[in-house]
């Protein structure tokens, strides 16, 4: 029996990230110009998935009060992981801000309510997002950036893992920002990115 593997086809390179990024950051000013509420919310969905790794059942169960962001430590906590485990996610400053800047336009912007127990995403009648829409918003997004269709949301989360696991070299903490059970799944994640071979292989000529 193979060996579960985490193949290059399995997440976005930096370059490919960025551009995502980019793209849904562009749209998402378009829309609020225009008073409209997609783009902002998908970028908010993509930078949140690309920063943080979360599975997708994760995000859409977020809410409001699940963001702890004092500028000391910032982090959100999953309430119902794999398993039903429960975890502290650390996030950096850029994600920060920009939650902060979305929690402020659904509160000034839309009229919405941003009380602790509503949902981050909230759809139609205050519900939380169905991991269904945030499938679809991605693979939206990806073909909006023109990306290859192989790539999904949980392509969001593997390249968190590989790129983290990578600039950190810390199996620990990328396996409790994830929420493995077990760091033999961490650890597939440990194969050095394309991007760096040529550095590496040169290397040893210095």
């Amino acid at each position: 029996m193979n060996k579960y593997a985490i193949t290059r086809d399995k997440f976005f390179s930096a370059q490919e990230k960025q551009g995502l990024l980019r793209v849904c950051r562009n749209r998402a000013t378009a829309d609020l110009i225009k008073g409209r509420k997609n783009w902002i919310t998908r970028y908010m969905l993509i930078h949140l998935s690309l920063n943080t790794g979360l599975r997708v059942s994760e995000i859409a169960a977020l809410r409001v009060e699940d963001l702890h962001m004092n500028g000391k430590e910032n982090y959100l906590i999953v309430q119902n992981g794999k398993g039903g485990k429960k975890r502290d996610v650390y996030m950096d400053k850029d994600l920060v801000k920009h939650l902060q800047e979305y929690l402020e336009i659904r509160e000034k912007e839309w009229g919405e309510t941003i009380e602790g127990t509503s949902p981050l995403f909230c759809g139609r009648g205050g519900r939380h997002y169905t991991t269904t829409a945030f499938w679809t918003s991605f693979k939206r997004a990806i073909e909006s950036a023109g990306l290859p269709g192989t790539y999904s949301i949980h392509s969001a989360r593997h390249t968190y893992a590989t790129f983290l696991l990578a600039k950190s070299n810390n199996l620990r903490f990328v396996q409790k920002q994830l929420g493995h059970a077990s760091i033999a799944m961490t650890s597939l994640y440990a194969d050095v990115l394309p991007e760096m071979n040529q550095a590496l292989a040169d290397a040893i000529l210095k």
